[in-house]
């Protein structure tokens, strides 16, 4: 009898719990899925679009500046001198530098080996020296320039991108190399305003996959992004594509990445960023919608059980009543009087008036007017 009376709240919890649960549920799966979309096919893509422009705004002038100093009479007819007055070399530099607004400019000699810059002569490079090595790599390369990342020792090893070009003589004959500096403060800064304001990682690669500028979880480590956790296994595909779409799992989570070769630097720009942080708002806003509906699932739960407990005692009462008036009564054989259940002797319609809703309104029948008013039955 219990479990009858507790069917329908039964079937009502199962049916508001289920429907509320597959909706949010649904609701959750749609809105992570856009939310996928968005990064993948949007942010990410228009965040690397900004960088590069900056980068491409940034270093297109000093490409032009090193080129024409590659291809400067002056240049080219002061190393034919042999290189005899220094302080001619020197202030060309300096004005180079300050007219420019350079954060270095340079001049290597193939001949003597010596390495100018605005102050003088530095050193002399060697095949020998670590850090000389770059020299020598632009004098092999098949390209008028390069675009290197390094520390300037003529300022204090400051990291420095350098735009390295090649000074070639009427004859073809290589006769050293040329260029200028520029700090990698405000490409840093462009990197890490984006980094904070978006919460992704940022970072560069050359086409070998070696990290050369970031602000991302890797920087300043000298590694290779086949080495990193996660990325690793698709770094061949992101070297592969001049651009491209991907995601990878780290730490149980989701990654979403987005690259894009920029040819000026010869570089991979790269830019990730965690799923987690931004579909945690969308898992919680699941949190509190299951919250609501159990609590309305809960009120409805209350309010339908109040209110089938009050129909159940109608019906209880509505049934003891009527199983009081159709029990056996005693009844007076004479006057018809009715004994109650403490014994007393009441008229009729007194007893099932008080047991009953039912009414009486007195009137006279027939035979009675006949018997006692003869003249009002005439």
């Amino acid at each position: 009898m219990l479990i009858k009376q507790r069917q329908p709240i039964l079937i009502l919890v199962l049916l508001l719990a289920g429907g509320f649960v597959l909706t949010s549920l649904v609701s959750y799966f749609v809105s992570r899925a856009s939310l996928r979309a968005r990064i993948s096919e949007r942010e990410l893509p228009l965040t690397s679009d900004n960088i590069c422009s900056e980068i491409q705004r940034d270093l297109l002038r000093p490409i032009l500046i090193s080129s024409m100093m590659a291809t400067d009479t002056f240049l080219r007819e002061w190393v034919d001198d042999g290189e005899q007055d220094v302080d001619r070399i020197t202030t060309y530099l300096e004005s180079i530098r300050e007219g420019y607004n350079t954060f270095s400019s340079f001049f290597i000699s193939e001949r003597t080996k010596n390495y100018y810059h605005a102050g003088g002569i530095l050193k002399q490079v060697s095949e020998t020296e670590k850090r000389d090595i770059w020299y020598f790599r632009v004098r092999e390369m098949a390209t008028d320039y390069e675009i290197n990342v390094d520390r300037d020792m003529a300022n204090r090893d400051a990291m420095t991108i350098f735009i390295n070009h090649k000074v070639i003589d009427a004859d073809g004959a290589f006769l050293g190399a040329t260029g200028v500096g520029l700090t990698v403060d405000a490409v840093k800064r462009q990197i890490d305003n984006y980094g904070e304001k978006y919460g992704r990682s940022i970072f560069f690669t050359d086409a070998e996959g070696n990290l050369t500028l970031s602000r991302s979880r890797y920087q300043d480590q000298a590694v290779n992004i086949r080495e990193m956790e996660g990325l690793g296994p698709i770094a061949d595909q992101v070297l592969d594509n001049d651009g491209g779409r991907f995601t990878f799992r780290l730490d149980n989570r989701t990654v979403h990445l987005n690259s894009r070769y920029i040819p000026e630097m010869k570089w991979y720009l790269l830019v990730e960023q965690r799923e987690a942080g931004t579909s945690s708002s969308i898992f919680r806003a699941l949190l509190i919608n299951l919250g609501f509906c159990a609590l309305i699932t809960v009120v409805v739960i209350l309010l339908a059980n109040m209110t089938i407990k009050a129909h159940q005692r109608k019906i209880t009462s509505m049934e003891e009543e009527v199983k009081i008036l159709s029990g056996l009564l005693p009844i007076c054989a004479a006057c018809k009087k009715v004994r109650d259940d403490q014994g007393y002797w009441n008229q009729i319609e007194e007893y099932i008036t008080d047991h009953s809703e039912a009414q009486f309104t007195h009137g006279i029948c027939p035979e009675c007017a006949e018997q006692y008013y003869p003249g009002l039955s005439e």
